[in-house]
């Protein structure tokens, strides 16, 4: 049964499937850890009804075995009684092409054996089944089913979905035997009738019916009908029971396929193995079927999948998967070894679950003794048999594979690529935002995988297979999570390593079950006797019996140890005689250091190989990845300047076979075991290797290449010139990423390298910045940073961090971090922004700015004021009303309002994402659901629980006494509140229904009685499961939630000193492995202290109010009553970073999820903070400092937020057409700003004082302006510009003060007449004072006039949908055209964003939104002033751009025919109006940084040159050329979804002519859309 809209995995391509019969034989006896000792009668027959018997994670189609007369759900299946020959059960659940199949059988009662009758029919049967298949919640949920009937209506939709019907010797017309069987029925006397069997009768009734009915439904199915060809004995005769012309169908039909099968009626479908050939007959049979379904499914779902697939990998930086890992080690794996294992009693009860057997397998060993080759033979294993197998290779030294984090990810991905439902929560989590550190192992452990991953259904047992566990550089936190996996998730772990204590006593501490297993030397020598048999032919002997004894010394020798055995094979094959191979065995050491010694020493017996031997020893020890053979070459060469063209066949005998190269042509030591010896630093050889020496060289390499001409880009460079660089070494990818790995673990006492740095970032810092962006992953920038960091302040110690060079370094590290902070969506964009768009919005004391300021060509930024970066990206103000709470999870924030109101955001873009409303009573408590979508909100009276993903309020509770804390618990099932009359309650999340109340109090630990005073804070962690509980100057108690018992008193001073310090906050680590609670006291302290041990972990004076911990638990924010922000580290509380902002005090602070960024809130506003300064200080745990012991303290970075008189801020603007703009102010002036230089040029006027200026409009024909302040009073004056350049303003023409709010004043085109808009009426003014019309509307909620452009007496009114015409004069609608309506297909009409009309009013632009909330609409649409007319009723659209209408922040208007628009990542765009070209595009031209759009109301302005103008606090920023650059975005309707496809250009009126002058576009292939989307060209 096929899918109809599969969105599952791409099946593996498995060839030869009839082939598979010895497989099953081989893999029968481990497939069930043992038959049960004894079986009921129904077991043996089967059950009735529909019954799953296999399925996988993802599944295509469902097969359902349906039995005959007397038969069993089972037993027809079953050769005999035993469980393992249930063969659709069994046998092909283990077939690879049935790996997406889901199987069932069907029982049902039709065992004629019984005494009683039954009136039931076939038809019955039929129905039966019919209705268990649209009832089964497999099949009905997700899956095609087989339809029996098709006329049923109420079973008509499923009957398109079926597929295939097989029929095994089924008596389509009936059988004699079954006329037989009715008269000895009837002769017993003892068993009653059977309605079936009548029914089976040659040319009975029902027979007919069924064939005449299936003659015309059949035709959309594909029939197999299999005969029997061996007679079944009856006694003592023998008849067939089923002849052939009755088994098949309609003989010659073509949608039939006939195959005959070797057997008698009963064993058409019972075999005694997976080798019988009619059970292989069959099986082929239904792979042919399965293969026409997966063609069908994979048509359907290819573009789908491989998408997702991009998704994740980038999502979770799987680049290089852990199947090249498996790949090499099966390729190593001789057949028959590795059994022992696999054959164990124990691994097969661990395998099949057995109750009782621990989940978590642990194999360890020796070192070298197989257990990679064993853990690869395991995953095979596991795979063959269809199971869910996820594996992961650490290999200490590789940076990709040496942490937790990295494994978490690995694990993350492989599940989904198996598990739709992985799949999908994954791919949500990206869709929303949500961010993740992908080298925190806590945060992902917490948000992928308890929060998402375990709440997912898993239809099969999940095995993960975890290889080399102490080659992890911090595994003993990995344990600990799996301590807290719940046991009802059917996850199997197996994992080995070396022996080690620590893994022992991490199982003990964390009550782990563990399953422990051992590689013994009889094990070993097992598998290596089987290498050894398969490999004597390579020796230079044919005598078995030397044979014999040869591999009895090998084995006697090795130890059980594979490495030795492997490398003195190796050294084997190179004799040529017998007397030559008792050399090599009388010599070859036992140990492997020694075995190692001799081979260096074997190795420096040939002087010209040392050097090249050294080199790729270095490289292959020191590299943070495996290089491949080509990437290993480039390096020689540009190490020791040598050409080694066959490298790949030079390796292994230069370097004495101690390394080699896999399969997959990376270059890899044979064992670990090999880097750990040579980088000892006893070791007497040349080959010995010097770790900071090494990366030292290492570093100078690759710098050197990345200073080099190689990586230059010109910026002089013209279309179509003849000289293009050539491609980019396969070297840069590894230069451009792990350069600072090599400079952080090189010396840090030469001055070497800080030129080589201070070079690299005065010539191709921004081509280097380029490519690493082009690879989608700004990670490596801040890696670089951080690692470059911890480099100069190393040097430090032994250099004056004196000097222009140490300087610059220092502030291109600074640079680059705070480039990934603002600019990082826009790079990831457009990485060739760095170049041109970059720069120029950078502060203007940063390096990037000064450096590269007089760029050619490039982006001109006039008025910014910004001279230091600023770590307050954005400021949200709350106009009279004031912010009492914030929370904030994944890709969502939400702000809790005095006025009831909640506000959710975008947390990336702080974009408004709808509004809530909790009630009259002010939010003062917010907190998020773990993963589940749910908002709770608090406040004096009511607690509500939200959905927020619908918007919908799910229920609300009534609660009397004040609230302290609000949490869930950590699965999102229970909601608690503790508050100040000593008690928590408990609510069921899905129906609000209060579970209990738990009773505290302040506890005397002396006296063992309580206190019944009200508590003053509280504190609940749901990971945790504690409460907090502080009462006034009384010691903090902690409870238990699980058991509500009481666990102890923290005493910040002496025990039984009373009165206390005054407790002001308290604060809990969120993450469940570091279990520490802050809290912060009136005399200043701030202390960490374990709940559990109630001791005083560290202290320190920060004089706190606030207290918030990140997600990972890493850092801890704190904020006091003067504005002042510190960050420390959790654990040591030092101090990272301290701002001060001198404004209110600090109500609440909050953590993004990306646990960098952070929110506060404050009187009427809220902060948005993203200190770069916590993204250097922070140690991710990448082992940047692993080789380097000589470190210092870091220094805390300060920062202070720029101030600004508020009254100044300009609040409207409008351009009169030249380089002037008009501005309004918050103080009620109106002045003139030049555009050429961004500052204030003149006050021209003044509104009444303070009262703010809303409005401004200018008429160029008549040079006068409109401006309308908050009062609503409107002013009319005429300006004009002398020679000089000062502009005079005349009294004013019109001075009238309306009353009503005004929303909108306009210039009829001749500057005569002025139309005054406000709520409930419209007005027409003369500019001499008079008032000429006026008319009122009630009704209307949003609406815009626009002046009619092919008439010059005309309006135009935009409302409701429709476009009415107004003689300017009076008011008075026209009569033709009544009105014109506007198509919006599905949305009820908006209300109007934004509209703009072009200068010479060929256009006009409207942009409809609805508010921000669950599934708004947004419409924009471009239409031409000449298609309204009379003749037509509707507005004919130019082009619609509904796709992206959604992601239109602001309209800002036209240039020339261009629409200009900013959308929500900041981008300025363009759509050409008079684009003929018939493709829906539009072009993207430069970015504004985020913190300049990303709150208030924003007010642009665009002049007749194309300069853009917006306004920043109290003055305006102009951004000139900005639109020279072109970056063309074609919009493809590809099943509903926007795709986007850029394409590069240039384009300027100057360089038509100067062709020579440099462009940004030359960053790119000459060739229009040659781009290179990796790192290099």
């Amino acid at each position: 049964m096929d899918r109809v809209k599969p969105d599952n995995k791409l099946l593996r391509n498995v060839s030869n499937a009839s082939a598979r019969g010895s497989f099953l034989e081989r893999r029968l006896s481990i497939l069930t850890p043992g038959r049960p000792t004894s079986e009921s009668l129904e077991q043996v027959h089967g059950l009735l009804g529909l019954n799953l018997l296999y399925e996988p994670s993802e599944a295509i189609a469902d097969f359902i075995f349906v039995h005959g007369l007397r038969g069993g759900s089972r037993k027809t299946w079953s050769h005999s009684d035993d469980p393992s020959l249930f063969w659709p059960k069994e046998w092909l659940s283990t077939e690879p092409r049935f790996r997406h199949i889901r199987i069932h059988s069907y029982g049902y009662n039709a065992d004629w054996g019984e005494k009683k009758g039954s009136v039931l029919n076939i038809h019955d049967f039929g129905s039966a089944l019919l209705g268990d298949i649209n009832t089964s919640p497999h099949i009905r949920d997700s899956v095609n089913a087989y339809i029996l009937a098709k006329h049923d209506p109420i079973y008509r939709d499923l009957a398109p979905r079926f597929h295939t019907i097989y029929f095994l010797a089924t008596p389509h017309r009936g059988a004699d035997s079954a006329q037989l069987l009715n008269r000895m029925m009837k002769a017993t006397m003892t068993h009653n009738a059977k309605d079936y069997i009548n029914d089976l009768i040659p040319n009975s009734g029902a027979i007919q019916a069924i064939n005449d009915d299936f003659r015309h439904i059949f035709q959309d199915l594909q029939l197999w009908s299999f005969y029997e060809t061996v007679k079944t004995h009856l006694g003592v005769s023998q008849t067939l029971i089923v002849e052939k012309d009755s088994a098949v169908l309609v003989t010659g039909l073509p949608e039939e396929r006939v195959q005959l099968l070797n057997a008698d009626h009963r064993h058409v479908c019972k075999f005694k193995d997976p080798s019988d050939s009619n059970y292989v007959t069959l099986r082929n049979a239904f792979v042919s079927t399965i293969e026409q379904i997966e063609k069908k499914w994979l048509a359907s779902t290819r573009d789908e999948y491989h998408s997702s697939v991009k998704l994740l990998a980038g999502y979770l930086g799987q680049g290089d998967t852990p199947e090249r890992d498996l790949s090499n080690l099966l390729d190593r794996q001789m057949d028959g070894t590795c059994q022992w294992l696999t054959n164990d009693r124990e691994y097969i009860s661990w395998r099949a679950g057995v109750q009782d057997v621990a989940k978590l397998l642990w194999l360890s060993g020796q070192p070298a003794t197989g257990k990679s080759t064993v853990a690869a033979h395991v995953i095979k294993q596991l795979d063959d048999c269809n199971l869910d197998c996820n594996y992961f290779f650490f290999k200490h030294g590789d940076k990709s594979k040496s942490s937790v984090a990295a494994l978490l990810r690995s694990l993350a991905y492989q599940m989904a690529l198996t598990n739709p439902q992985v799949r999908s929560e994954i791919l949500s989590m990206h869709a929303n935002g949500v961010t993740i550190d992908t080298d925190d192992e806590k945060t992902l452990w917490r948000l992928m995988f308890l929060a998402r991953i375990f709440r997912t259904d898993f239809h099969q047992p999940c095995f993960w297979v975890i290889d080399a566990l102490d080659e992890c550089t911090d595994f003993s936190c990995f344990l600990p999570m799996l301590a807290k996996i719940d046991k009802k998730i059917p996850l199997r772990v197996l994992m080995t390593s070396r022996p080690s204590s620590v893994i022992q006593t991490l199982s003990l501490q964390e009550k782990l079950s563990v399953l422990s297993k051992e590689v013994t030397t009889e094990s070993s020598c097992r598998d290596i006797r089987c290498v050894l048999e398969a490999n004597m032919r390579l020796l230079p002997t044919d005598d078995p019996a030397a044979c014999k004894m040869l591999i009895t010394k090998i084995l006697e020798k090795s130890n059980g140890c594979f490495l030795w055995a492997t490398l003195v094979l190796k050294e084997l094959e190179t004799t040529h005689s017998e007397q030559q191979i008792q050399e090599v065995l009388d010599s070859v050491p036992s140990e492997m250091d020694s075995l190692y010694t001799r081979i260096l020493e074997n190795m420096a017996m040939v002087p010209r190989n040392q050097k090249l031997a050294q080199a790729i020893l270095r490289w292959t020890v020191c590299a943070v990845r495996p290089l491949t053979v080509e990437e290993l070459k480039e390096a020689i060469r540009l190490d020791l300047g040598e050409i080694v063209p066959r490298l790949e066949r030079t390796v292994e005998s230069v370097c004495g076979h101690l390394i080699h190269v896999d399969r997959h042509s990376r270059v890899q030591l044979i064992h670990q075991t090999v880097r750990a010896f040579l980088i000892q630093d006893d070791i007497a050889s040349v080959f010995a290797i010097d770790r900071v020496r090494a990366h030292s060289r290492l570093a100078e390499v690759c710098l050197g290449y990345l200073c080099s001409d190689e990586m230059k880009t010109s910026r002089y460079r013209r279309r179509g010139s003849a000289t293009r660089f050539a491609k980019r070494s396969v070297f840069a990818e590894y230069a451009a990423v792990y350069f600072s790995e090599h400079v952080v673990r090189s010396s840090a006492s030469s001055d070497h390298q800080i030129m080589t740095l201070n070079s690299l970032f005065h010539t191709n810092i921004l081509t280097w910045i380029e490519i690493v962006a082009q690879a989608g992953n700004l990670y490596f920038l801040t890696q670089t940073a951080k690692n470059l960091k911890a480099y100069m302040e190393r040097r430090a110690k032994y250099r004056s961090p004196l000097g222009q060079q140490v300087h610059d370094v220092n502030a291109w590290i600074d640079d680059l971090i705070h480039i990934v902070t603002r600019f990082g969506r826009s790079l990831l964009l457009s990485p060739s922004s760095i170049h041109f768009l970059i720069p120029p919005v950078c502060p203007r004391s940063s390096i990037v700015y000064n450096q590269y300021r007089e760029y050619p060509r490039c982006l001109e930024v006039i008025g910014q004021s910004e001279s230091e970066w600023d770590d307050r990206l954005s400021c949200i103000t709350y106009n009279e009303c004031r912010v009492f709470a914030i929370a904030c999870r994944d890709s969502r924030f939400a702000v809790g309002l005095s006025t009831g109101r909640l506000v959710l955001y975008h947390s990336s873009t702080c974009q408004e994402a709808g509004e809530l409303m909790h009630g009259t009573e002010a939010v003062r408590f917010l907190e998020f659901g773990t993963a589940s979508g749910l908002l709770a909100s608090g406040g004096r009276q009511t607690i509500v629980l939200w959905d927020i993903t619908a918007r919908a309020r799910l229920w609300t509770a009534s609660i009397a006494q004040r609230v302290l804390a609000l949490a869930f618990n950590q699965e999102d099932t229970i909601l608690m509140a503790t508050t100040i009359a000593n008690y928590t309650v408990f609510w069921n999340v899905k129906d609000g229904v209060e579970l209990e109340r738990f009773h505290v109090s302040d506890k005397d630990e002396n006296e063992s009685s309580t206190y019944q005073r009200p508590p003053t804070h509280a504190q609940v962690c749901g990971e945790l499961n504690l409460l907090a509980v502080g009462y006034r100057q009384r010691p903090i108690n902690l409870w238990d939630l699980e058991d509500q018992s009481f666990i102890g008193q923290f005493h910040k001073s002496a025990v039984d000193v009373y009165p206390g310090p005054l407790l002001v906050a308290m604060a809990f680590n969120p993450n469940p492995d570091i279990n520490l609670i802050a809290s912060t006291y009136a005399d200043g302290d701030l202390v960490i202290f374990d709940p559990w041990n109630l001791r005083q972990h560290a202290l320190t004076e920060a004089n706190a109010q606030i207290l918030a911990a990140s997600p990972d638990g890493a850092t801890l924010a704190t904020g006091d009553g003067s504005g002042t922000i510190q960050i420390f580290e959790f654990e040591t509380l030092r101090l990272l970073y301290r701002n001060t902002a001198y404004d209110f005090d600090i109500r609440a602070i909050t953590f993004a999820s990306n646990n960098v960024r952070f929110f506060d809130i404050r009187g009427d506003h809220c902060n948005v903070w993203e200190p770069s300064a916590v993204v250097r200080q922070l140690d991710a745990g990448d082992g940047s400092s692993e080789f380097c012991s000589e470190g210092v303290a870091p220094t805390v970075e300060t920062a202070e937020i720029e101030q600004w008189d508020s009254s100044q801020a300009i609040t409207a603007m409008i351009t009169d057409g030249t380089d002037n703009l008009f501005c309004g102010k918050d103080n009620g002036s109106i002045v003139v700003h030049d555009i050429k230089t961004g500052q204030q040029a003149q006050e021209l006027y003044s509104h009444t004082a303070n009262t703010a200026v809303l409005l401004l409009e200018w008429n160029h024909q008549g040079s006068i302006l409109a401006s309308v302040d908050q009062s609503s009073r409107c002013q009319v004056r005429k300006i004009f510009r002398t020679a000089s350049g000062r502009h005079v303003v005349e009294e004013p023409l019109l001075d009238q003060a309306m009353g009503q709010a005004v929303r909108q004043v306009l210039f009829s085109a001749n500057g005569k007449l002025l139309l005054i808009s406000t709520l409930s009426s419209d007005h027409v003014w003369s500019i001499d004072g008079y008032p000429c019309a006026n008319r009122s509307s009630d009704s209307r909620q949003s609406w815009r006039w626009v002046d009619c452009s092919t008439s010059a007496q005309k309006l135009l009114l935009i409302v409701d949908g429709r476009i009415q015409y107004f003689d300017w004069q009076t008011l008075d609608e026209c009569p033709l055209p009544p009105f014109l309506r506007i198509s919006l297909e599905d949305c009820d009409y908006p209300p109007i964003a934004g509209m703009v009309r072009s200068s010479q009013g060929f256009a006009i632009c409207a942009y409809f939104r609805e508010p921000p909330g669950y599934k708004s609409k947004a419409r924009l649409r471009l239409w031409i002033s000449s298609s309204m007319n009379p003749s037509n009723p509707w507005v004919k659209d130019l082009v619609d751009f509904d796709q992206i209408a959604k992601d239109v922040k602001a309209i800002i208007g036209f240039h020339k025919m261009l629409l200009l628009f900013l959308d929500q990542s900041g981008w300025i765009c363009s759509i050409s109006a008079d684009d003929k070209s018939g493709v829906k595009a539009y072009t993207r031209h430069f970015f504004i940084p985020y913190g300049w759009h990303c709150s208030g109301e924003l007010i642009f302005a665009v002049t007749t040159k194309g300069s853009v103008a917006l306004v920043r606090k109290d003055g305006i920023v102009a951004f000139h050329r900005g639109l020279d650059f072109e970056e063309r975005v074609v919009l493809d309707n590809d099943n509903g979804a926007c795709v986007l496809r850029t394409e590069p250009q240039w384009r300027s009126p100057v360089l038509e002519n100067h062709v020579d002058s440099p462009r940004p576009a030359d960053l790119w292939d000459d060739e229009q859309g040659d781009q290179q989307s990796s790192l290099g060209r």
